[in-house]
């Protein structure tokens, strides 16, 4: 340790590097309480769903199985391999099957735990998700809502005597994915996004967000004004508003209530996404021991894309 009068230099060995850390005397508590606050090493957040927790990555147990140490996963490429990175320590909170609720609480669960956050990367997923139980149990009920896929097999059988049959359970799954509407779905993400950005305002946080399965195609959150509906995003044509059933008034009306709902909610800044409009599904070209989460190539291709925006002169990380 180099200490010297009026600034104090402190090198210190950290993951194989050697980092050169100087900082005025405050005069406040002894030298050695300061030098060991500041060379407390901070943190690198991931937040997110399972293409975060590294599902399918378990050789062992591929279908149910996930491995956050896994190294070929962009979490960990990232961590590796962008220098500024590498000297936080890394925390992996992604949930697999996680909805976007649910990575909302762990980011806030995760800003509430530690006070040396110096990144976070919440990566948003498909929708809708949810996650809930059937019933209070010493067995399974817990369900989950999330399109057809990882739909379970087995009734679900409480103490009172009921039973909801598998087949009840998928029909009224589907009626409620037919009945949804992506908007309030869409709206939710917005809202959360500028929450997470207000706290880590507040606590000198970097944030960024990353597209994992978000659904809203490119240029959607682009206000367009004075153009006929036809000139909208597909999605939204299609999905959002369903132009087909609509008189163009009608059309407009809703247009503008979907806009204004989003930036009420504090709008979305595309600087604040690593890849706002090219989600990880998108980009996804080989799956992983569970034939279905991102393989190799597409961790690889989500690790270049996070690199490439961090590593650019635009953003605090360079």
């Amino acid at each position: 340790m180099l200490v010297h009068r009026g600034t104090r230099a402190v090198q210190q060995k950290d993951i194989g590097i050697t980092r050169l850390l100087q900082w005025p005397h405050t005069g406040k508590g002894t030298w050695a309480a300061d030098i060991e606050q500041d060379l407390k090493m901070k943190k690198v957040v991931f937040t997110g769903c399972s293409f975060t927790a590294g599902a399918g990555w378990s050789s062992i147990d591929p279908a149910n199985g996930f491995a956050k140490d896994y190294p070929g996963l962009w979490v960990n490429l990232c961590h590796r391999e962008i220098s500024k990175l590498k000297t936080l320590e890394l925390v992996n909170a992604g949930i697999s099957g996680a909805s976007n609720t649910d990575i909302f609480e762990a980011t806030v669960k995760e800003i509430g735990n530690h006070n040396d956050i110096d990144t976070i990367i919440c990566q948003w997923t498909a929708m809708p998700r949810y996650r809930f139980s059937l019933g209070l149990e010493l067995w399974p009920t817990s369900e989950k809502i999330q399109g057809r896929a990882s739909r379970l097999e087995f009734d679900v059988n409480l103490s009172n005597g009921t039973t909801w049959s598998r087949k009840y359970l998928n029909d009224l799954f589907d009626r409620f994915l037919l009945l949804h509407h992506l908007h309030g779905e869409i709206l939710k993400v917005v809202r959360y996004s500028n929450i997470l950005k207000k706290l880590s305002k507040k606590f000198n946080i970097k944030l960024y967000f990353v597209n994992g399965l978000c659904p809203w195609d490119q240029n959607y959150f682009v206000r367009l004004n004075s153009v006929s509906p036809e000139d909208y995003t597909p999605f939204t044509k299609k999905t959002i508003l369903e132009i087909e059933s609509r008189d163009d008034d009608h059309i407009f009306k809703l247009y503008k209530n979907i806009h204004d709902d989003y930036d009420q909610a504090g709008g979305i800044d595309p600087t604040d996404w690593i890849n706002l409009y090219d989600s990880m599904l998108k980009n996804q070209i080989d799956t992983n021991y569970d034939n279905d989460h991102p393989g190799t190539k597409s961790n690889q291709l989500s690790f270049e894309l996070v690199k490439k925006f961090l590593e650019s002169n635009t953003h605090p990380l360079q």
